[in-house]
């Protein structure tokens, strides 16, 4: 079902039979506003499911610290383009990451379309529609699911999901720290997927720049040869391209490579 987080009187994520996800004495103080704070998804992550990993292993460490049982998360990440990306904070939670692509439906896809929190109750409560995502939860050893959307740029959605034990529900006020870490996560995601795009475009821009620069000097080679104009030595490359069956670039290095006295040097060093 989805939740109204601001509804803290909501009777449907009180169920009898089971304890309350209440705060822990040892928990962390209720949050409610992001308040400009940002994980650190980036050091140390080489690609977006390491950033992702590290995403649902503190979204786990801070809602079990705040409940004060152990809660597992698992984090689903769907670009615009390409297959989803998902990544938790531990074996059991990953295995149930992907279950909602075998079922065509689930808390997370609901989550992520309503834009609000969703809670598939352990015992009454839960649409018929997902009683079979419940049962590989239940056979996995959770109780409750919850499923909180991460706010993406257009183009992209994400949501994490929380696994509690079977003796745990989750009340309003965890639905509400959830959404606080579901905001946060958004906020940490977005520079880290920006600073990772940022790199990967400078990459392609660096290797773009020394494709260039192997054909610019390959041509003024051939130029100062042969006499020729710069389209002149070009057609060259790309007639010996053609014939061989390589990039333009490929050749050009092969060409430079192969000058008795070596490449020419392409950096000035001041």
């Amino acid at each position: 079902m989805t939740v109204d987080v601001a509804d803290t009187s909501s009777t449907a994520l009180k169920a009898d039979g089971g304890r309350r996800a209440t705060p822990g004495s040892a928990g962390l103080e209720p949050w409610h506003e992001p308040s400009g704070f940002l994980l650190d998804l980036v050091t140390g992550a080489a690609t977006d499911v390491d950033s992702l990993r590290r995403l649902a292993e503190t979204a786990a460490v801070a809602l079990t610290g705040y409940i004060g049982v152990q809660i597992d998360c698992a984090a689903t990440l769907t670009p615009p383009q390409g297959a989803p990306i998902r990544a938790a904070n531990n074996g059991r939670a990953a295995a149930l990451a992907g279950v909602e692509e075998d079922l065509d439906d689930g808390p997370l896809a609901q989550a992520m379309e309503a834009g609000s929190p969703v809670v598939v109750e352990a015992d009454g409560g839960t649409p018929l529609w997902w009683q079979d995502y419940r049962r590989r939860c239940l056979d996995a050893g959770y109780g409750e699911v919850l499923a909180a959307p991460v706010r993406l740029d257009a183009g992209m959605s994400c949501a994490l999901a929380f696994f509690a034990p079977p003796e745990v529900r989750f009340v309003p006020e965890a639905v509400i720290q959830a959404t606080w870490l579901a905001g946060v996560a958004g906020k940490s995601l977005r520079v880290a997927l920006e600073v990772r795009s940022a790199r990967a475009a400078g990459d392609n821009l660096k290797a773009v720049l020394e494709s260039r620069t192997s054909i610019d000097v390959a041509c003024g080679v051939i130029m100062g040869r042969n006499r020729c104009s710069y389209p002149d030595a070009f057609n060259m490359l790309a007639g010996a391209s053609t014939r061989r069956g390589l990039q333009v670039r490929e050749v050009a290095e092969g060409f430079l490579a192969n000058l008795p006295s070596g490449a020419p040097g392409t950096r000035f060093e001041v």
